[in-house]
């Protein structure tokens, strides 16, 4: 047997195992001495009979712990919370440890626990500010549970934020499914509005399908508010697409009766702005396609509940008629000329001289007339911007996105370039044709 050095405590112990041996003490009395368990005596015994002193010697005694690697570890986490910039700024500056902890794991690679993070950060003098905001006195509300079908209801809600970190507000517009807590579509737009709307309806619908029951509160996109009666007439442009499509919509009264979407809203507050910075995300346009290309795969992926039944109350939609119904529309009249006005905008269409039509915008498709009483679709040219400042600016941006994109900033006036006569002359000859 090997011959090795014990220490006084080691000796100690060895010299209650030989008692047990020669049995002038039981395991019993040998446990109750040393403080170890009887068991364990028993293996100490059974160890010392095969290995001698060196059964009293821990496996790990004379190595060398691994600490520079955690030493390196915990150095290079320090590093990457304090120092990296993007655009000059600290994106982690109001990051939580649990958030933290999943960049460190999926963007840099380093697999760690959120417990370990947090004393890190601790130890630099960093709280999470979610741990540490005090409670508001708030009013009590009833709990509803979730709904036990995905598609049975869907929250509908925006929230404005500074998004992109630049000091500027932008809208994400959302639907939320009240079973699994999942957004079914999103999207970013200026201002809260209708068009916005639309587009996440789109995505919703084309990914899922139409819901059962939507949820939105009571702003004037969805509801008119201010209508003695609610029959058809006073629908909202968005409450008749959803009569459209067969969709029952009812508001809520305050934030909390649609929780689910608010407490949503705090997460992505916490989350997105990170993820924009880290992925290099500065537009809307980036911004929308991030969106539903790999933020909301991973959201889902990483908050998703299973609801309570299988079965999806979601409507598989027919993609054609969603694609026709999703359109504000404005009437309008051309004039001789074959020009038309929107709001300080000016538009021509040479096929429409003196007759009635409806304008109609969405985000995918840009600004395109219809005849009224037809479904037939034209194209017009813009000649004539806003001089007057009443149009919303989410509507001058989608329609400057579409015809000033690759324009100069002063856009060619051609309204008095047209030939009167010979247009209206136009106009008689398709009139007696038709």
């Amino acid at each position: 047997m090997e011959t090795v050095k014990l220490n006084e405590s080691q000796t100690e112990r060895k010299k209650y195992i030989l008692k047990c041996i020669a049995n002038e003490m039981t395991t019993l009395e040998a446990a109750l001495t040393t403080g170890l368990t009887q068991r364990r005596v028993q293996q100490q015994i059974n160890e010392y009979k095969t290995k001698g002193d060196t059964a009293f010697i821990h496996g790990n005694t004379g190595k060398k712990h691994d600490d520079d690697f955690f030493i390196e570890r915990k150095q290079k986490v320090i590093n990457i919370f304090l120092y990296t910039r993007i655009d000059g700024k600290n994106p982690f500056e109001n990051i939580s440890y649990a958030y933290f902890t999943e960049i460190l794991n999926e963007e840099f690679g380093i697999k760690c626990s959120e417990t370990w993070v947090k004393k890190v950060l601790n130890s630099i003098g960093y709280k999470s500010p979610n741990k540490y905001k005090a409670k508001k006195e708030e009013i009590a509300h009833l709990f509803r549970p979730p709904k036990e079908h995905i598609g049975e209801l869907v929250q509908a809600d925006g929230t404005p934020y500074d998004w992109f970190g630049d000091g500027h507000q932008y809208c994400i517009q959302g639907f939320v499914d009240d079973a699994t807590g999942i957004p079914v579509g999103l999207y970013m737009t200026k201002h809260e509005c209708l068009l916005g709307y639309m587009e996440a309806f789109r995505n919703m619908a084309t990914d899922y399908g139409l819901p059962m029951q939507l949820y939105p509160d009571r702003a004037s996109v969805f509801f008119v508010n201010n209508a003695k009666d609610k029959t058809e007439e006073h629908l909202t442009q968005f409450g008749k697409m959803m009569k459209t499509f067969g969709v029952d919509m009812f508001p809520a009264y305050s934030p909390q009766a649609k929780g689910r979407v608010e407490r949503f809203w705090k997460t992505l507050q916490g989350r997105l702005p990170i993820q924009f910075k880290l992925n290099g995300i500065k537009t809307i346009e980036e911004a929308n396609k991030f969106l539903n290309e790999v933020y909301i795969p991973k959201y889902i992926k990483r908050f998703a509940r299973k609801a309570k039944e299988d079965e999806s109350f979601f409507v598989k939609a027919d993609l054609n008629e969603i694609n026709s119904v999703l359109k504000a529309t404005f009437p309008a009249k051309v004039d001789r000329g074959g020009v038309f006005s929107l709001m300080g905008y000016k538009f021509f269409t040479p096929d429409l001289p003196n007759q009635k039509i409806n304008i109609c915008m969405n985000e995918q498709d840009g600004l395109w007339i219809i005849p009224e009483n037809s479904n037939k679709r034209y194209e017009v040219k813009l000649v004539e911007t806003d001089t007057t400042g009443t149009m919303p600016e989410v509507m001058q941006i989608l329609i400057e996105r579409v015809f000033l994109k690759n324009a100069k900033p002063k856009f060619r006036e051609v309204y008095m370039d047209i030939d009167f006569e010979k247009l209206a002359k136009y106009g008689n000859e398709k009139k007696k044709s038709a």
